[in-house]
């Protein structure tokens, strides 16, 4: 089960909210979701979540998406029922608004993105928060495709409950089918506790020519992609992502 609230807020003090601050409201999140969810939170390697903040318009709003049943039980269902926080870095109170909530299940979004023979074959990923990388200790800043779906096989391979999967193949089959065709990147950096992580902004349009099943899949990991974003520290505001295909 997939989730997505993406929750209005307003400062107090009429501060903005960007996506520097979203390791902020994580701290919020700690806070609110039960104390056992919480500590399990730190022993995961990949978290069943991923969140950020922004200001769009002048308007605040925290989007937090859910990978799992048991995530939304235990981050969703609390945080819907927010009034408002404390953000004591920034010696503010903010409160929320009505959240939008958008529910997937698995299997909807596996038959939402199975493609027709003629279907178009471009799709667009919009990287909206820096995003980067890491590698053998190394943050890596410029995206490849290999990495991008990587990223995502593994987060949806993992709330799925696919155990052992062979992404050599995957890796040939994005040689094989999938070429860039535009891009629009920059560098960026997110600050965390006074360091700087470089990465990226942007983004990279890509055309399947590919058998029928193979686009159907990669489709279905960009659709994913909204919900678990892209990269590393996707919980801390991170590798958010917008989706388009024609």
């Amino acid at each position: 089960m997939l989730c997505k609230i993406i929750l209005p807020f307003e400062s107090q003090k009429g501060l903005r909210y960007n996506f520097y601050a979203s390791s902020l409201m994580q701290g919020i999140m700690m806070e609110t979701i039960p104390a056992f969810y919480a500590k399990k939170m730190h022993s995961l390697s990949l978290r069943p979540y991923s969140q950020y903040s922004c200001c769009l318009n002048g308007q605040n709003v925290w989007t937090v998406s859910t990978l799992s049943r048991e995530a939304y039980d235990n981050i969703i269902t609390p945080l819907l029922s927010l009034k408002s926080a404390c953000v004591k870095h920034k010696d503010d109170i903010i409160t929320f608004g009505c959240a939008d909530t958008e529910i997937l299940s698995y299997q909807q979004l596996l038959s939402e993105n199975a493609v027709s023979s003629d279907a178009s074959d471009i799709l667009t990923l919009e990287f909206t928060t820096p995003t980067a990388f890491k590698s053998n200790g190394s943050y890596i800043i410029l995206p490849t495709l290999r990495l991008i779906f990587q990223s995502l096989a593994k987060r949806f391979d993992a709330f799925f409950g696919i155990d052992d999967n062979n992404y050599d193949d995957l890796f040939n089959d994005i040689d094989k089918y999938i070429k860039v065709t535009d891009y629009e990147l920059s560098s960026a950096s997110f600050s965390l506790e006074g360091v700087k992580i470089p990465s990226f902004k942007g983004s990279i349009t890509m055309r399947v020519k590919a058998p029928t099943e193979f686009r159907s899949y990669i489709r279905m990991l960009c659709r994913f992609s909204e919900f678990s974003g892209i990269g590393i520290k996707t919980a801390i505001g991170m590798g958010s992502v917008r989706y388009h295909s024609i």
